[in-house]
This record gives structure tokens, C-alpha cells and sequence, in this order.
């Protein structure tokens, strides 16, 4: 993956809603991708079009739906919402489109691993 120099960007692919149809274009505009990534941006816009719909619907009806006891239980659409947004962070991790100053944009893992380190030793320097 490198930044984009030139203004020629691909298409975005057919049945892309706007979210995903945004997302395709922006790192389209910024970076250069090569055909395996290219293929995974693509599944990225596809859930991140999930998302957005999961998310329509449960703002449409609620968190809560009435359940066929008649009790009131969590939307169906609530838990699937969160699942799709844990494979998008999934996608968009495996993406690993760098940040604006250039680095990867570190994974959920890592993010724990460096807090458990600085926990682990307090901020004291390490030697490898």
C-alpha cells in the first residue's frame, strides 16, 4: 500500500450503499492498493453497509422488542449490529491502512499488549 499520486481511482463496486460507497472512495483517494487489498476494501464497504443498516433498523424500533412470551427482551438486530461491527474491526484491522502520520493504526491485540507492558513494568524502560 502506498499513497495515491495519481487521480484515476477505481469504481466503486456495484451494490455499495453510500457508507461503504464514502469509505472506497476516500482510500481510494489516499492510498494505491494492490489487488488483495483492493479485494479486502471491498468486503470492508459491504460491512461497513451492515453496519449502517443493523444500525437503521434499531433506531427505527428500539433496543427492545416484545418477545413471544410477551416480555420484553433485547432487538434481535441489537446483537447482530455488534457482531458486524466486531468483523468490521476485524476487516479494518487486517486492512491496516496507516493513520495520518504513516504508521499502522495499531490492533485491538496490540493495544492491549502495550497497556498490559506499561502496567507490567510501571513506564520503566526496557532493554530487548
Amino acid at each position: 500500500m502506498s499513497s495515491s499520486e495519481t487521480n484515476s481511482q477505481p469504481t466503486p463496486p456495484v451494490g455499495l450503499q453510500a457508507r461503504g460507497a464514502r469509505f472506497w472512495r476516500v482510500v481510494h483517494e489516499t492510498w494505491t492498493l494492490d489487488v488483495d487489498e483492493t479485494e479486502l476494501l471491498v468486503e470492508t464497504c459491504r460491512q461497513l453497509d451492515i453496519c449502517e443498516a443493523l444500525a437503521a433498523v434499531v433506531a427505527r424500533d428500539g433496543v427492545l422488542s416484545v418477545g413471544s412470551t410477551g416480555a420484553l427482551r433485547a432487538h434481535p438486530a441489537v446483537a447482530e449490529l455488534r457482531a458486524a461491527r466486531l468483523a468490521l474491526a476485524r476487516l479494518v484491522a487486517q486492512l491496516d491502512l496507516p493513520d495520518v502520520t504513516g504508521s499502522a493504526v495499531p490492533s485491538a491485540a496490540t493495544v492491549r499488549a502495550r497497556k498490559a507492558a506499561r502496567a507490567r513494568w510501571g513506564g520503566r524502560a526496557t532493554t530487548a
